[in-house]
This record gives structure tokens, sequence and C-alpha cells, in this order.
């Protein structure tokens, strides 16, 4: 009868032990994983490592100029304006196997096309004409010039010439000295074989000039009479 009283706290005895041995078991086990700490732990900021990189020296780099160094222009003859001439400056070209006149792409006032002008041969004298088959200074020619017969030059990149080129429509001054007091008339034979007949009047002593226009290609002459004495004739190449 004791027995039977005691076998049920045996029971109770057995199960708390195992409990209690149970939670020793638990208790090694979160010991081996370790707990979760109650506080974050600091992780300590790496730091970084200063990397010395090559400093590059940049390179002087040139401007590239506004303009060159050497200014090439094409020769300008300047010249001297007087009452009734264009002041603009002419175009000047040459070419070591021709001569090229003194043009003007700009036409003359309608007044002075087909209009005998006067030239100031004091304010803007050649710097050389053509007389006796070669080119003279200016202060030579006009010591030996005979100034009793008429003459006829054209304007030109080495003086005052008998011959020269000019492109179609370019405008040139044709230059004349008039001996005595006369009719002045002009002849100009065109390329198509036409001639023109101009007849200025009166005309007095002294160098005049006119405007002429070569208006297509080919080859051009002029001649003039003074008093029915004729010049000599000049020539223009147009192309």
């Amino acid at each position: 009868m004791r027995n039977r009283q005691l076998k049920p706290l045996l029971v109770l005895c057995l199960l708390c032990l195992g409990l209690l041995l149970t939670g020793i078991v638990v208790a090694q086990n979160d010991e081996t994983y370790g707990a979760y700490p109650s506080a974050p732990t600091q992780v300590p900021t790496p730091i970084p490592t200063t990397t010395s990189m090559p400093v590059t020296t940049p390179t002087t780099v040139t401007a590239y100029p506004t303009q060159p160094t050497t200014v090439t222009t094409t020769p300008v003859m300047q010249q001297t304006a007087t009452a009734g001439t264009i002041i603009t400056n002419p175009v000047t070209t040459s070419n070591p196997s021709t001569i090229t006149a003194v043009y003007y792409t700009q036409a003359p006032p309608v007044v002075q096309q087909n209009a005998l002008l006067t030239y100031d041969i004091q304010t803007a004298p050649p710097a050389n004409v053509y007389y006796s088959g070669s080119y003279m200074p200016w202060t030579s020619f006009y010591q030996v010039f005979p100034a009793n017969s008429p003459a006829l030059w054209i304007a030109s990149s080495v003086g005052w010439s008998w011959y020269a080129t000019c492109p179609v429509g370019g405008w040139m001054q044709e230059l004349m000295y008039v001996p005595v007091t006369g009719t002045m008339k002009v002849y100009d034979l065109y390329p198509d074989g036409t001639t023109k007949y101009y007849s200025y009047g009166f005309a007095t002593p002294g160098y005049k000039y006119r405007w002429f226009r070569v208006d297509t290609p080919g080859r051009y002459l002029t001649m003039l009479t003074i008093a029915d004495i004729p010049s000599n004739y000049i020539i223009v190449d147009a192309a």
C-alpha cells in the first residue's frame, strides 16, 4: 500500500529530473551559438588609402593665327585723283610675257563715258612711256618728245604702252597727246571687223584721255586724228 503511494511521487521526480536535464542541454546549445549582443558592436571604419595620381602638365597649345605672317596682296596702282576722275583703286595685274592694262571693273560716271577728258600730267605723270621702240622714264621722255604730232597710249602696268591685254568687261584709260587745236576723231576697230567712229569736236593742245571698255573677246585697234594728222595706233587683246 505504501509502495503505491510512493510510485506517483517517483514519477514526478523523474519528470522534474528530465526537465532539468533538458534545460541544461538547451543552455549548452545557446552558449554554443552565442547570444545576440544587447548593443551593436561598433565596426571600425576602414581608413581609405591615399593614392597619389600623377600630375599631368598641360601641353601649351599655340593658338591659330588670325592672319598669316606674310600677307600677299595684289599690287594696286594708286592713281592721283583729279577733277572728273573715278576715285577707286584700279585692278592691276602683270604677266612676264605680256603687258596688262590698268583696268577698272566699275564703270565710270555716265558723263565721262564717250567724252574727251583733260589729263593733269603735272600731278600724275606716268612712270614710263613707250616711245621710239622702247619704254622711257617720264623724266627722259618729255625732254626728247617733239610734241608736234598726236600720240596715243594705253595706261598699263608698265606705264603708257602701245599694247596691252585686258579682261572682257574691263574699263581702261586711253591717253592722248594733242599737239594743235583742231577737230579730233577717234576710230575703233572691233574684233568682229566693224569700225566705230567718234568725233570729239575741237580739242585744245595738251594731254587728254578717254574711257574705253572691251566688251567682247578679241583684238581691238584704236587710232585718232587731230586736224587730219594721224596718230600711231594701239592694240588691246581682250580675253
